[in-house]
């Protein structure tokens, strides 16, 4: 189960909606919470052989000190506020300006679980159109939560997993079969029927069946939501079935229609209202 939470801090409304979330799955599955932030110093700097952060700008080591102290002294107050709450905390600074430095802490530590708070259209990239969590939920390779709207009372008592019928999954089903588990949520399984990836009603019961035998799982049926367009399909699904969460399955491409246009991952995340939780497919 998830023992070791992430949560990427910038102090901002962000980090506050990701907060409330981990929290309150770290007091149900007795998680520790592990927060990082990136100091987006402009400075050439290095680590030393005590692994301290060095500037190699003449004179800027006074400034990159007084930076990384007033983070920390932000750092700790986030620390004190949870450990008064009985979470079990830590954190850690890193000097750098890439979100992909997250996913690779994710992967070099250990992380069970990452937990992100988003603004709605906030883009990593203009061009490319890529936010920043789902640039890490591309990297990452545990799962990822992204969190639009503060969610004081986290408790996913509907999760929706929309799904083409196609895709294998089985490698990453444990994880949300084990958070289902624990907040002994219902897991809606839904077929978004578009005319672009129209299936009758006897193809769709034989492909159901099929997935989820593939996929480990019993006593589960499929439900199809008829809609024109997958990605706003998705969302009006989850509010139709009165969803808490939506867990998505995801394979990120890039190909220049997705990096363009943006693909399903990076609409839901950006739009939905409530917290999108995403299973890298790309990373075996």
């Amino acid at each position: 189960m998830y023992e070791k939470i992430l949560v990427p801090v910038d102090f901002t409304d962000k980090t506050s909606k990701a907060l409330n979330v981990a929290k309150q799955i770290a007091s149900v599955t007795g998680a520790e919470i592990s927060l990082i932030h990136v100091v987006k110093a402009a400075l050439t700097v290095y680590l030393d052989e005590l692994g301290l952060y060095k500037s190699k700008a003449p004179g800027g080591q006074k400034f990159l000190d007084e930076v990384i102290e007033k983070n920390e002294k932000k750092m700790e107050r986030y620390v004190e506020k949870l450990s008064n709450e009985g979470i079990k905390i830590s954190y850690k600074l890193k000097v750098d300006s890439s979100p992909d430095k997250i996913a690779e802490l994710v992967a070099e530590e250990g992380f069970d679980l990452t937990i992100v708070g988003n603004y709605e259209h906030q883009r990593f990239d203009e061009f490319l159109k890529r936010t920043h969590p789902e640039r890490i939920a591309k990297l990452a390779m545990n799962p990822v939560i992204t969190v639009n709207q503060n969610k004081e009372d986290f408790a996913p008592n509907k999760i929706l997993i929309p799904t083409n019928l196609e895709d294998d999954c089985s490698q990453r089903m444990s994880d949300l079969l084990a958070l289902a588990e624990k907040f002994n949520s219902e897991l809606q399984f839904v077929y978004v029927n578009t005319p672009a990836f129209f299936h009758t009603s006897p193809q769709i019961r034989k492909k159901s069946h099929l997935w989820f035998q593939r996929n480990g799982l019993k006593g589960y049926e499929i439900e199809v939501f008829n809609t024109k367009q997958l990605q706003k399909g998705i969302l009006n699904a989850a509010d139709f079935y009165e969803s808490d969460m939506i867990a998505l399955f995801s394979k990120h491409s890039e190909s220049i229609k997705d990096l363009i246009k943006g693909n399903i991952t990076e609409y839901l995340i950006t739009r939905s209202d409530i917290p999108v939780m995403t299973f890298n497919l790309n990373i075996g």
